[in-house]
């Protein structure tokens, strides 16, 4: 709460949904001191249960610091020394094409991590692998790390986490979104409680129709 990255309100997401809470991880990022808490607990999730992979990538835009604040907090902390690189939203069209569309260090065969601030829906994580896949051969997922997994569902109704498992994607998060705000509804932060009774109505009438 101390970066204000989670706000309450009525936000309209990518999705179109309207949600009334938002997650900008950018303000989580604003200081050198939020961007090192913010990335240690990438790493420590990583160095428990996401180890073995090759690569990290993050995709376009959050995805770019994210990936190269934990490559380096690995490194600085265990001593694990990771590739890393994003995607670009535009293609590069002059000087150097080689990285036009993928910037970083991926080989064939690599196994990458995709890591991001938080998941919504599953089909821009799918159409990112897809621009990976397309540029280096035999590529494989250890899974898309996220800080907050906002548990909702697809328009077809399947939840997330189900699409991207159908998809061969595993999802894990630093934290779940019902888990945030439950602790938050309980327990004071900087001497008061953030949810307030309001707050909680509208979350739980949001993710009774989204929640997945």
């Amino acid at each position: 709460m101390e970066s204000k990255a989670l706000e309450f309100g009525s936000f309209t997401l990518k999705s179109g949904r309207i949600s009334p809470y938002f997650i900008n991880m950018g303000r989580a990022l604003k200081t050198g001191e939020f961007a090192a808490r913010t990335s240690q607990a990438y790493v420590e999730k990583i160095h428990s249960k996401l180890q073995n992979f090759d690569y990290i990538h993050g995709p376009a835009y959050k995805g770019i610091p994210l990936a190269a604040l934990v490559s380096c907090h690995l490194y600085s902390l265990y001593n694990v020394n990771k590739r890393w690189g994003y995607d670009r939203k535009e293609e590069k069209m002059y000087g150097d094409l080689t990285e036009k569309a993928i910037v970083g260090d991926l080989h064939d065969n690599d196994c990458v991590l995709i890591i991001d601030d938080v998941i919504t829906t599953g089909k821009t994580k799918v159409d990112n692998w897809e621009k990976l896949t397309a540029f280096k051969k035999g590529l494989t997922c250890k899974g898309i790390l996220v800080a907050v997994d906002r548990q909702e569902k697809e328009k077809s109704g399947e939840p997330v986490s189900a699409f991207l498992k159908s998809k061969g994607f595993n999802l894990f998060s630093i934290v779940k979104i019902t888990e945030v705000i439950s602790y938050l509804h309980e327990t004071p932060v900087n001497g008061r409680i953030h949810v307030d009774s309001r707050i909680m109505e509208a979350f739980d009438d949001y993710f009774a129709q989204y929640g997945g």
